[in-house]
């Protein structure tokens, strides 16, 4: 609204010089002297054309001039601005971005085969070209039919990746495609890349529990790693100690697993992870580089990070209603070993 003001005043300013310029040029020479008359004539111009034009203006116009509060979009809303989509892509079918804000509205309100329409339209009209539309489309067939990620969606994903590779949406799905087919090494590339992004905190948690699954599932290979690390176990390795607390052990069953976790904050995705059988308390161990999911990622240097020791009762790497945990924090400051209670359990 400033701007169209300011606008507004810039044309009232042109229109006042064109008048008033030649009233106020000095007269040719041997002309009648209205040089007096000619700079009143001005001045009344000047003065009173740009109050009648935004007196007419704030006459004429219906405009509420007061603050115009902008009230929450909310589901119908949405339904009508999905219908005002429809009819306006009714009348300009070419119009490839109405067709995908048609498919984001649409996945939004849940109605799944409006957006299989609108982003296949895209996909179409962009000839396979446009990575939003690609994995817009995709991702509608899943939602439609989850069998589609083995079938034409994974397809479709692969192709978004390609023209986009940093495309969130297609890392999560490529992500899942390439999981399903057992090329754990891409799908943990994928994974991690999507982890740069913005994520919502439950899809981000979601993302950290899936590489956790992928580190656990390669732990016989950790002997290797353990080998490979050498001398890197040692500024970076931390000593720990975890005990069960009193009343806990009833709960640990012959197939438990012990998972150690590593973390940065409160909430951040594994950094580390070691996976040892349930045995004679306390238990001590290490947790170090060598344990990292991805060759290169420090536990140390990074500022403190949470230790969280997690029994499964089911033997699997994500936690699960049931399960025992107990978790402590830790600054590489200090060389201590570390103590880990486990006297909780999973909601």
């Amino acid at each position: 609204m400033t701007a169209f003001i300011a606008i507004c005043a810039l044309f009232a300013a042109l229109a006042v010089f064109a008048v008033v310029w030649p009233l106020l040029r000095t007269p040719a020479p041997g002309s009648d002297a209205t040089a007096p008359r000619s700079g009143i004539a001005a001045t009344i111009v000047a003065t009173l054309l740009p109050l009648v034009a935004f007196a007419g203006y704030f006459w004429a116009s219906n405009w509420s001039w007061e603050e115009q509060p902008r009230a929450p979009l909310t589901a119908d809303g949405l339904r009508q601005s999905v219908t005002q989509l429809q009819e306006h892509l009714g009348k300009k079918p070419d119009d490839l971005e109405g067709w995908k804000l048609l498919g984001r509205s649409a996945t939004v309100l849940g109605d799944y085969a409006i957006a299989r329409q609108a982003f296949g339209e895209a996909y179409t009209r962009s000839k396979g070209q446009d990575p939003e539309a690609v994995t817009g489309y995709a991702e509608s067939l899943v939602l439609i039919d989850e069998r589609e990620i083995d079938g034409h969606a994974a397809e479709l994903f692969e192709q978004a990746l390609v023209l986009d590779p940093d495309n969130a949406r297609a890392l999560w799905y490529g992500g899942i495609v390439a999981y399903r087919r057992g090329d754990l090494p891409l799908a943990q590339q994928r994974w991690v890349e999507l982890q740069n992004h913005d994520l919502p905190p439950d899809l981000r948690q979601v993302v950290a529990e899936r590489l956790s699954e992928i580190a656990s599932t390669q732990g016989d290979e950790a002997p290797a790693k353990q080998a490979a690390a050498g001398a890197g176990q040692g500024a970076s390795a931390i000593r720990l100690r975890i005990a069960l607390s009193p009343g806990m052990a009833e709960r640990v069953t012959a197939s438990s697993q012990l998972f150690v976790i590593a973390r940065r904050g409160e909430s951040g995705p594994p950094l580390a992870v070691v996976r040892r059988p349930v045995g004679a308390w306390p238990l001590d161990l290490e947790i170090s580089d060598a344990d990292a999911m991805l060759p290169g990622i420090q536990l140390a240097g990074g500022g403190p990070i949470r230790l969280i020791a997690r029994i499964s009762q089911q033997g699997q790497p994500i936690a699960a209603s049931g399960d025992l945990f107990g978790e402590v924090g830790y600054d590489f400051s200090s060389a201590s070993p570390v103590n880990v209670t486990i006297d909780r359990v999973v909601p």
